[in-house]
């Protein structure tokens, strides 16, 4: 039940002795408006707690602090009672120190920091579906709070059943996201706003993310549905729309509307207030994993509001995997590739809930997994920079000083994921009607993936064939009844490698779209080939299976992950001729299929290695950090991503490289790891 308790006070008189506690817990802040001078501060009772309010000020100094008491009380789920107190007229851009008190005293110092007036970069967090897996949910906890965002967008499910004893048990494991703090002598938490999202698992009460989190998107003072939807401006540089999927269920049509009429009107009005616009939701349009169906609805919905008001970044969940997309715009009933401008999709969930499969590439996909994660976006006025992360222990922790002193520094050794094509980062800039353009080549630290320039699949029984884009994209076989022996020939680009050695990684991913219980091998070509002329014939037949590198038994579609490291193929490529790969089956007549560069999502080698001079667009922030968030430069009006690609040395300018390994001959009686075809789909 809500209780309207009172206005904030200046009265420093009512902090209590320092030396007892309030009787609180589970302590949470929240956006749902303007964030430079606004946030909702939410917490429980923990025993008898009367009266509750909240002390705050902008230093340490308590004796100077203000009093805020509480706007509004709610009960979730009949267990669990919430207390929020609404601090409004902050200052921009400043640290908020806080402490929740009753008649008992004042409990643990918190402090948070208010989103910037100005143009000022800062670091935000995205994921979602936490519902379960909760010692992979802790992970990604403690990674948020050694990462320290300005703010966290979270996707929705956060329980499984949405229950009152699971939501303790998130909120318990919420406060591993605490930063701990030594400021002015004194030990303080800091506390990340949460910017919250309802899911389908929160479908039995619209009024989840109100009566949890305190968000009032509509500011009527009631826990309604339309509190599920509504914008945060983050400081002129970034406005975040958070919408509900699940008004596309039956019985929701007049929320619908009224929603998708508020975003429309909001992004005509508001849109352009920011340089930068980001939506989160639950389910997504298109999920990249074969067990979820399309969601067509939202896709009629928003994807072209996305497009006609330069929705820069879309961040889903649901599915518990991760995908990066192309800028693409929408035609037809489903998305197309653009190079001059669109909107960048990003997901899938998988802050805890069990990875599923990332199976279903769509043409537009750049690439996907199936891991543990969530998103670090570096927000700044000349670019974006995405990252997935990982859940590990491995990353170090940021101090509150080195915050302070780079909004946009990372932690090191974060086990950050590498993108087909992208590397560590995708970095974003705009065109000059604010839409989303890819900036490719920037610096990744050692960590990319080398993009795919030639593929193709050859046919014995049609020998003089040239197979390259065909529908059923990559074919590999024994002895097809149609195509008879079926090779598969790949080719990547080692242009981004001048100047690397010592590769400590080399990883080939294929997605896989028609399992096979056999054997394959991945071979070095033995001729070299290019893929518009390639056939059996001209590239010598069986012939072109050069020396083995490895084998791999394709049990799963989706993402097929195998080690390439030890063959030392990169060495023997780069110390001669690329001729590329051949795949080719070792045993059955049961044949698998990946999708090409023409029908989905192409086949990556991701590389970590020792590059010295890697070619750089990205600029650092700045040149005096120890670690550095690298920020993309904003495109001008009138260039388009390709004039700014500078000159890459050829092929041939890499065959001086100096090679010590020659590559590994594998025999063929060698003992197959049957892992291979397994790990990637745990």
């Amino acid at each position: 039940m809500r209780q309207h308790i009172g206005r904030a006070l200046t009265i420093s008189a009512l902090l209590l002795a320092v030396d007892a506690s309030a009787a609180t817990k589970h302590y949470r802040l929240a956006w749902d408006g303007d964030a430079s001078n606004s946030a909702v501060i939410g917490f429980s009772p923990d025993g008898s707690s009367s009266n509750p309010y909240v002390s705050y000020g902008y230093s340490t100094n308590e004796n100077s602090w203000n009093s805020a008491f509480v706007n509004n009380s709610e009960t979730f789920d009949g267990g669990i009672t919430s207390h929020f107190v609404r601090l409004q007229n902050l200052n921009a851009d400043s640290p908020i120190y806080f402490r929740v008190c009753d008649q008992n005293g004042c409990g643990e110092r918190f402090w948070f920091k208010t989103a910037p007036a100005q143009n000022a970069p800062f670091v935000v967090v995205a994921g979602g579906d936490t519902r379960t897996g909760h010692t992979t949910r802790r992970k990604g906890n403690e990674l948020l709070a050694k990462i320290r965002p300005l703010a966290v967008m979270h996707g929705g499910d956060f329980t499984n059943a949405n229950s009152a004893s699971e939501m303790r048990e998130f909120l318990d494991d919420w406060e591993l996201t605490y930063s701990s703090d030594y400021i002015h002598g004194y030990s303080y938490k800091r506390i990340y706003p949460l910017i919250p999202t309802h899911g389908n698992h929160e479908d039995d009460n619209y009024s989840t993310i109100c009566e949890v989190f305190g968000v009032d998107f509509n500011s009527d003072g009631n826990c309604t549905p339309s509190d599920t939807y509504g914008a945060v401006q983050i400081s002129p540089l970034l406005r975040v729309y958070t919408l509900n999927s699940q008004f596309q269920n039956g019985g929701w049509s007049s929320y619908a509307s009224a929603m998708n009429n508020w975003l429309s009107s909001d992004l005509s009005t508001y849109g352009s207030s920011a340089n930068w616009r980001f939506a989160q939701y639950h389910k997504p349009m298109f999920p990249h994993y074969s067990g979820k169906s399309d969601n067509p609805t939202l896709f009629n919905w928003w994807a072209q509001s996305f497009y006609d008001y330069a929705m820069n970044l879309v961040v889903e969940s649901d599915t518990h995997l991760t995908k990066m997309t192309e800028a693409v715009i929408p035609s037809g009933s489903n998305f197309s590739t653009t190079t001059n401008g669109g909107t960048v999709y990003v997901g899938e969930g998988s802050w805890g809930a069990p990875a599923r499969s990332a199976n279903d590439a769509k043409s537009w996909t750049i690439d996907m997994a199936s891991i543990q994660q969530f998103k670090v976006i570096q927000v700044s006025e000349e670019g974006l920079a995405v990252r997935t992360a990982q859940f590990d222990d491995t990353a170090e922790t940021l101090t509150w000083e080195e915050r302070a002193a780079d909004p946009l520094v990372l932690p090191d050794n974060v086990n950050w994921w590498t993108a087909n094509r992208l590397g560590e980062a995708m970095n974003l800039v705009t065109n000059s009607a604010g839409r989303s353009v890819i900036e490719e080549n920037a610096d990744n630290g050692g960590s990319f993936s080398l993009p795919v320039s030639d593929d193709v699949f050859i046919s014995s029984r049609h020998s003089s064939s040239n197979f390259d884009g065909d529908s059923d994209g990559l074919l590999a076989d024994g002895s097809d009844s149609t195509y008879g022996t079926l090779y598969t020939l790949i080719k990547f680009d080692l242009t981004n490698l001048s100047g690397c050695s010592s590769i400590s990684s080399a990883t080939l991913e294929l997605n896989i779209t028609n399992r096979s219980g056999n054997t394959f091998g991945i071979y070095q070509a033995a001729n070299d080939w290019s893929e518009e002329s390639a056939t059996w014939n001209s590239v010598g037949g069986s012939s072109v299976r050069g020396n083995l590198a490895e084998s791999f038994v394709p049990f799963y579609t989706g993402i097929e992950t195998i080690d390439l490291l030890s063959s030392g193929l990169i060495d023997s490529w780069l110390g001669g001729t690329n001729t590329g790969l051949v795949i080719a089956a070792r045993s059955g007549s049961n044949g698998v299929d990946f999708t090409s560069k023409e029908t989905g999502m192409s086949s990556a080698l991701k590389i970590e290695a020792n590059c010295n001079s890697f070619t750089k667009l990205a600029l650092p922030v700045n040149q005096t950090g120890q670690r550095k968030g690298f920020i993309p430069r904003r495109l001008p009006a009138e260039m388009k991503p390709s004039i700014l690609m500078p000159t890459l040395p050829s092929i041939t300018q890499l065959r001086g490289h100096q090679v010590e390994v020659p590559i590994k001959l594998i025999e063929e009686s060698a003992k197959l790891n049957q892992s291979q075809g397994v790990t990637a789909h745990l």
